[in-house]
This record gives structure tokens, C-alpha cells and sequence, in this order.
């Protein structure tokens, strides 16, 4: 049979009690930990809306910089181009509409247009400005020619540029000028493709041998082909335009050749005078020099040793030189090659993009002012966006601070002043001991007080004391000297206790504030701050007002913006779908007044406060100072009080203000022999001086007068502070 055992467990003492007690500490502290959890979801969300706010304001300030970019970059450029070539009002606005198309059309950003614009009347011509279908057809000659260096237009400018320059292209004829351009971007885009010296390149060569075959009348599309063949044989870039150059000085001699090498030329058959014939081309001219192949002493005494090489390839290859010249003249391989460059996906994709970026700049140009001040408005609104936090934090503790309890704050402080007159004693007892205990804050402060009072007055009259029976022992001898000397040290003691007790006691207030405190005091001053520059500075005042009264005009004329905002753009749409040209730009120009009228709005009720306030604080002023003083406008005219200093006259026994003698005084011993005595004394014991002006005693008859002086001056001096 299975055996049953119970057993029964029993506790004594309070146990019960203490699990009990244990268990509602942690309900409590439960419930605490749930409040606090509360609060900092509280705080987290509040943040929360503060940084959304914060960066919605950041992203409007963005949005509107970001609109307006290519707006102001392309007014700046326009700006510079008027500047170079003096083209101002319907010339310059044609110059634009050109470099905008321009953009369109090639891919690239309207100021890049306008960039080379200003390259073109740098190198060639600033009265090209005055000409805008010919800058205009330039520009395009030096977009296509960018084509085909990587996009950059500014050596493309160059290459173009220095081509013109060389071969001396007259400004005179501005359309034939650019029709020239064109004919010359072609033959070196021909040249660069047939052969194997490239566009920046034949551009090197150029600088070197433009100016050179011009005069020897060699073709710009033989000057091409030559730079080729030279390029083939090693002689590349400046050095080939170098090589070139040579060979054409040395061929225009003619009849100035040298006697031996004419010579020798005619014994090979080769005409002088026929090589120096610029009717001829250069290869047929080449050609003449044939014979000399054979005779290498010949080619190099004709061309010179450093010259030989590279007219040995342009006489060897007269043949290339003509497939050169054939494949470069009266083609168009500039424009074909740029077209399939243009053909390409990014190419495709950056000309859709610039059509958007007309797009903002004709938005940039029809708001006006608006987005300048709207972009100085939002990024404003940032930083006050970002203080959020901070005023919202200052406008609770103000709430806070009203709701509170001020009678019974009031009745607190009747009593606080009635145990500080009973406790008054105490502290002056347990400043003597400097012994700190904390008292509370309202304790603390009230003894820092009392430590400051003890200080300024028993503390500054002992080191008074002190400082007299120091000079005293100086002057004396004897037993005298060692009485004022522990006098002095007495004194001096008296006054380190003072000043170390009220130190103390100010350190301990100081550590005893509490943060609620120190948020309260800093917020009073800067209202105190705000009130002192708003009762001191009519600029300060003047600059609130404008800011004020510009926010009231920006919300105040929304309201008729949106009216002419979709008024105007419900003509735009109808004009555009009645494809009415006259109506579309009359829908523009409606939109662009309306904002420019709204922004000037703005700076309008800005300025009329701001000179409103300027002007009844000049009139204030004008009738404070009837005498014609112009006062400081940023000041409030009040003015600094004059404090009066107290100064002791040792020999006259009294206390004087600034009407009474000053620091001298006058005495005689009866004899007349002692006028005047003056005593200074400077920080205390660092310096002591002694003037007197007139002395017909002995020394010890001075060190009387001066003992007699000194006593006198401490008399007064303790008579004044009992």
C-alpha cells in the first residue's frame, strides 16, 4: 500500500509583510519607468516634427536654388559678354536667344554657348558682338568642332581661333568672316580623319607656319596636307609647323640664294627663280627639287643640316601631299563627323536635359525678383527652423513661470527675510570660522551676500588699516616701527580672512543653483539684451520693423499672386492651344509682372519701414541736440551719468568729492620753509611716491611732516567707515 506524506511548511517572522512591501516598490517603480518611457516618446516626437520641419524648409531653399542655377549662371555670362563687347538691349537679347538654341541644339549648357561668345570677340574682334547672326554661326562652328575634341569647347575655340589668326582672315565682311570659319573647320576635321596628326595638333603646327605659308601663298588646304605628310615622317605638332615654315623661307629666296647653292641648283637644272614663284603650289614648286635626292651635300647646304629631313619627306612625298590636299578641299566632314558623335545615347540624352534647362531659365526669367527673394526667405527660415527646439522649449518654461504660485511665493520670501534677519548673526559667525556647510540655495546665496557686504567693508577697511601702518613703519624707527608693523600684518590677515570667507561662500551659492536657474537667468538676458538694443539702436529697431512688415506683405499678397499666377496661366494654355504666338508671350509677360510686382512688394514694405523708423529716430534726435549735434544713429541718445569719486585729503581732515581739492594739500611749520606735499599711493603697496616741492628742512623735519600726514589719513579713514 503506497504511503501519503504531507508536508506543511511554515515561516514565522514578517515575511509576509516584507514580499508585500517588495512587490508594491515594484509596481512603483513600474509605473515610473512606464511614465518616463512616455515622456521621452513625447520628446522624441516633438524632435521629430522639428526636424521635419527643419528640412521641408531646406528643401524649398534647394528647390528654388536649384531652379534658378542655370538662370543666374547664363545672366552672369550675358552680363560679362556686354561688358567685353559694349552690345546691350534687343542685340544682346538676340545673343541670348542664339546661345540658348545653341544649347538645344548641340546638347550643352547655354553659359557654355555664351562662353565661347566671349572667346571669339577676345581672339578675333569685339565688334563681332555687334553682328549676332555671325557670332551666332561662329559659335556653332566651334560647337561642332568641340564634337570632335571630347566636348571641349574651349580648345576648340582655340583651334579655330589660331587658324583665322594665322592666315590673317579679315573682320571687315563678318558673315564671309564665319563662312571662312566653316570652310576651315572642315579642311582640318578632313585632315585629322585622313592622316594621322589630330586637331589639337594641326592647331600646334598652325601657331608655327600659319603666318609663313600665307605669305609663300601655300593654300590653307595644302598647309593641311603638308602638316600631314611632315606628321607621318615624325615630325609631329610645333615641330612639324616648325619644319614647314623653314622649308617655305628657304623657297621664297628665289633669286637671293645663296651664289654657291644657286650654283649648284642650276647645275642640277633646277630654277632659281622659279622656286621662289608663290603662283606655283607648293607641290609643284616640290616637285622642282626632284633632282636633289640624289645629292644628299645639295639637300642639306639648300635646306640646312636641321632642315634636310623634312624636306626630304615633302619632296618625297609630293604624291601624298596631292591625296592630302584632294581629300581635305571642298568637303564637310566637320559637320558629318559631329553628327554621328550627336547621334550617340548620352549626346541624345544631353539635348532632351537642355531642354528643360530652357525650360527653367524661361521660368527664372519670368519670375523676376521672386525667386531671389524667395530664396533669401527660405534659407532664413532654415536656421529659425533648426532654433525651433530651443523657442519652443523657452515659450513652456514662460508658461510655466506664469502658472506659477506667486502669493505663496511671495508669503516664502516674507519668511525667508525674516529667518535672514534672525540668522543674520549666524552666518557672520560661521563666516569668520569659513566654515561652509551648504544651506540650501536660498541659504547659500543669502550667505554669499553677507560675505560680499563683510567684505567690501570690514575686509577693504582692514587692508586700508594695513596699508597706512605699513608706510607708517617704513617712516618710523624703533619701537614704533615693529608696533605699525604688527599693526599692518594684523590688518592684512583680517583682510586675506575676508576676502577668502566671501570667495568661499560665493562658490558655494554658485555650485547650489540649479539648472532651472541657470536656464532662467539665460533667458532673461537675452531679453534684456533684445531690450537694450531695441531702447539703444534705431538700426536694430528699423531692421525688426522691415523684417516684420516684409513677412506681413508676403503672406498679405498671396492672395493676388495666385490670382495673376493662374490667371496668366490659363492664357498661356489657351494661347497655346490657339498656337497664337502674340498671346503666348503676352501670358508670359503677365506672369513675369506679377511676380516681379509681388517681389517688389516685399522689398517695398521692407524699405518704407526701415526708412520710417530711421527717420522718427533722426527727428527724436534732432530735438534732443537743438544745438546741430548729429547723433549716433545707433544709439538712443540717453546719456552715460557722471560718477563722482571720492577722494581723501590728508591734510584737511576731510572727505572730499571731484569739487573739493583732490589728492593735495597744503601746510606750513610756521617757518614757510614747506609749500606743498603730495601723496600717492597706487595699487595698494606697489608703488609709493612722495613729491614736495619746495623743502628747506632736514630730513628728519620731513619725516615728520610725512608721519603727522599719514596719521591723519587713517583717522579719517577709520572715522569714515565706523
Amino acid at each position: 500500500m503506497a504511503s501519503v506524506f504531507d508536508y506543511i511548511f511554515q515561516i514565522g517572522g514578517n515575511f509576509k509583510e516584507k514580499i508585500t512591501g517588495m512587490t508594491d516598490a515594484t509596481g512603483k517603480f513600474t509605473g515610473e519607468v512606464e511614465k518616463s518611457r512616455d515622456k521621452i516618446q513625447h520628446w522624441a516626437s516633438v524632435l521629430a516634427s522639428f526636424d521635419y520641419a527643419k528640412n521641408l524648409t531646406a528643401g524649398v531653399a534647394d528647390g528654388f536654388s536649384e531652379l534658378s542655377s542655370t538662370g543666374i549662371k547664363l545672366d552672369s555670362q550675358m552680363h560679362d559678354l556686354s561688358a567685353v563687347a559694349g552690345v546691350t538691349g534687343d542685340g544682346l537679347k538676340q545673343i541670348e536667344t542664339f546661345a540658348r538654341q545653341s544649347a538645344k541644339t548641340f546638347g550643352t549648357d547655354a553659359s557654355v554657348a555664351v562662353e565661347g561668345y566671349k572667346l571669339l570677340l577676345s581672339q578675333l574682334s569685339p565688334e563681332l558682338g555687334k553682328y549676332p547672326e555671325a557670332l551666332s554661326a561662329m559659335g556653332d562652328c566651334i560647337q561642332t568642332t568641340s564634337k570632335l575634341m571630347g566636348g571641349d569647347g574651349v580648345a576648340a575655340a582655340q583651334v579655330l581661333t589660331t587658324a583665322m589668326n594665322q592666315y590673317g582672315v579679315s573682320m571687315e565682311d563678318p558673315i564671309a568672316a564665319s563662312e571662312e570659319m566653316a570652310r576651315m573647320m572642315n579642311v582640318m576635321a578632313a585632315a585629322g580623319q585622313a592622316g594621322s596628326a589630330e586637331l589639337p595638333a594641326i592647331s600646334a603646327a598652325l601657331q608655327q607656319c600659319g603666318m609663313a605659308a600665307k605669305a609663300a601663298n601655300v593654300s590653307f588646304e595644302e598647309t593641311n596636307a603638308a602638316i600631314q605628310v611632315l606628321d607621318k615622317a615624325g615630325k609631329k605638332a610645333s615641330e612639324g609647323g616648325v619644319a614647314l615654315r623653314n622649308v617655305l623661307g628657304q623657297l621664297s629666296k628665289g633669286r637671293f640664294v645663296e651664289k654657291a647653292a644657286r650654283e649648284e641648283l642650276e647645275k642640277a637644272g633646277i630654277n632659281v627663280v622659279a622656286l621662289g614663284d608663290n603662283s606655283k603650289s607648293l607641290k609643284e614648286r616640290l616637285e622642282m627639287l626632284k633632282p636633289m635626292l640624289n645629292d644628299s651635300a645639295l639637300l642639306s647646304k639648300f635646306f640646312g643640316v636641321e632642315n634636310a629631313n623634312a624636306a626630304r619627306a615633302l619632296i618625297q612625298g609630293t604624291d601624298a601631299l596631292q591625296g592630302f590636299t584632294d581629300a581635305v578641299t571642298g568637303t564637310n566632314s566637320a559637320t558629318e563627323q559631329a553628327a554621328i558623335v550627336m547621334d550617340s545615347y548620352a549626346e541624345r540624352q544631353a539635348r532632351v536635359n537642355q531642354q528643360f534647362e530652357d525650360l527653367k531659365i524661361s521660368i527664372f526669367q519670368a519670375t523676376g525678383d521672386f525667386s531671389l527673394w524667395c530664396g533669401v526667405l527660405t534659407s532664413a527660415l532654415v536656421p529659425l527652423a533648426q532654433l525651433a527646439p530651443l523657442l519652443t522649449a523657452g515659450w513652456k518654461l514662460m508658461l510655466l513661470i506664469k502658472g506659477l504660485n506667486w502669493a505663496g511665493m511671495w508669503g516664502s520670501i516674507v519668511g525667508w527675510v525674516r529667518s535672514a534677519c534672525v540668522s543674520l548673526a549666524l552666518m557672520n559667525g560661521t563666516l569668520t570660522t569659513t566654515n561652509m556647510i551648504s544651506l540650501g540655495f536660498i541659504g547659500n546665496m543669502g550667505r554669499a551676500t553677507i560675505g560680499l557686504v563683510r567684505f567690501a567693508t570690514v575686509g577693504i577697511f582692514n587692508a586700508l588699516k594695513g596699508l597706512g601702518a605699513l608706510v607708517l613703519s617704513f617712516v618710523t624707527g624703533g619701537t614704533a616701527s615693529a608696533t605699525f608693523s604688527g599693526i599692518a600684518s594684523t590688518s592684512f590677515s583680517a583682510f586675506a580672512t575676508t576676502a577668502s570667507a566671501a570667495c568661499r561662500a560665493v562658490s558655494v551659492a554658485i555650485m547650489s543653483i540649479p539648472i532651472v536657474g541657470w536656464i532662467a537667468a539665460a533667458i532673461a538676458a537675452l531679453i534684456a539684451i533684445g531690450a537694450y538694443f531695441w531702447n539703444t539702436s534705431a538700426k536694430f529697431r528699423a531692421v525688426l520693423k522691415g523684417t516684420w512688415a516684409a513677412f506681413k506683405a508676403c503672406f498679405t499678397g498671396i492672395g493676388e499672386l495666385a490670382k495673376t499666377t493662374f490667371g496668366a496661366i490659363g492664357d498661356l494654355i489657351k494661347a497655346a492651344f490657339s498656337l497664337d504666338a502674340s498671346g503666348i508671350d503676352a501670358a508670359l509677360k503677365k506672369l513675369k509682372a506679377g511676380f516681379s510686382d509681388y517681389g517688389r512688394q516685399i522689398g517695398q514694405a521692407f524699405n518704407e519701414a526701415y526708412d520710417a523708423e530711421m527717420t522718427e529716430s533722426a527727428k527724436k534726435e534732432a530735438a534732443k541736440n537743438p544745438k546741430g549735434k548729429k547723433p549716433d544713429p545707433n544709439t538712443s541718445g540717453a546719456a552715460v551719468p557722471e560718477v563722482t569719486v571720492p577722494t581723501v585729503n590728508p591734510t584737511g581732515n576731510t572727505l572730499s568729492g571731484a569739487s573739493g581739492t583732490g589728492g593735495s594739500g597744503s601746510g606750513s611749520d610756521g617757518g614757510g620753509k614747506i609749500k606743498n606735499i603730495t601723496i600717492n599711493i597706487e595699487k595698494l603697496v606697489e608703488r609709493f611716491e612722495i613729491h614736495s616741492a619746495t623743502v628747506g628742512e632736514s630730513a628728519e623735519k620731513v619725516k615728520a611732516v610725512i608721519l603727522e600726514t599719514l596719521m591723519g589719513a587713517l583717522n579719517d579713514t577709520e572715522l569714515a567707515t565706523s
